[in-house]
């Protein structure tokens, strides 16, 4: 596929747009999540992406996200122990990231993309930048919900959040590997994992559960942890 090339789902008659209460309610979530954020963070998270909405072909695309997925758990995680989300429950935490995540299967496919990255015209056409972008963007809220429930689950216990600790702790829940570190190969394994949602979202009905279900292993596995 060519750069400049314009990256469509397959049509489907039958899929029918959700209602404006459903986009107002997600636009709402995601607005509250980036306004939660530190201001360096934010600031960083915007960044990479203007970096990832460079990229000039498919493989240039992927290749960015691995790197400022990689990037993400290097530098900016670790900061957002200290500014958690108030989802103090893997209930309210769930919610959360059932909205983010099913945002992109839930809505027509440019108003996601505009909901989750901040400044994107939702009249736009959705380059294949623009999907990984948006899909860069969804991972890093998700992560910052789950720092935030670890953290609060620790200082419930009265143990002070280690920005390492709990940095890596959120790696082994979205990767599903106990020996998990920051590594281009950690990177490579999310990349996948949000590309494949994506791809699930194309698919009436199908992508909401998937994406929704694959957000809910990362909240389930922060909960079972042990404090």
């Amino acid at each position: 596929m060519a750069a400049h090339d314009v990256w469509e789902p397959p049509p489907d008659p039958n899929r029918r747009r959700p209602s404006a209460a459903i986009a107002r309610a997600a636009q709402a979530r995601l607005r509250e999540l980036w306004s939660s954020l530190p201001p360096t963070a934010a600031s960083e998270l915007r960044a990479a992406v203007v970096r990832l909405r460079r990229s000039r072909s498919p493989r240039q695309a992927v290749a960015a996200l691995e790197h400022e997925i990689e990037h993400l758990f290097e530098n900016i995680a670790p900061t957002l122990v200290h500014h958690p989300f108030p989802s103090r429950t893997p209930a309210r935490a769930y919610a959360t990231v059932a909205a983010i995540a099913g945002t992109a299967a839930a809505v027509e496919e440019m108003e996601a993309i505009a909901l989750l990255i901040p400044g994107v015209n939702g009249a736009a056409a959705p380059t294949l930048p623009l999907v990984v972008a948006a899909s860069f963007g969804a991972l890093a809220l998700e992560a910052y919900i789950a720092v935030s429930l670890r953290v609060h689950m620790l200082e419930r216990a009265g143990h002070v959040a280690d920005p390492a600790s709990v940095t890596r702790d959120v790696l082994r829940a979205m990767t599903g590997r106990e020996d998990v570190r920051v590594t281009k190969l950690a990177a490579k394994a999310l990349t996948r994992r949000m590309l494949r949602r994506w791809s699930r979202g194309v698919v009436p009905l199908v992508g909401i559960g998937y994406a929704s279900w694959d957000a809910h292993k990362t909240i389930r596995a922060i909960a079972r942890m042990p404090v």
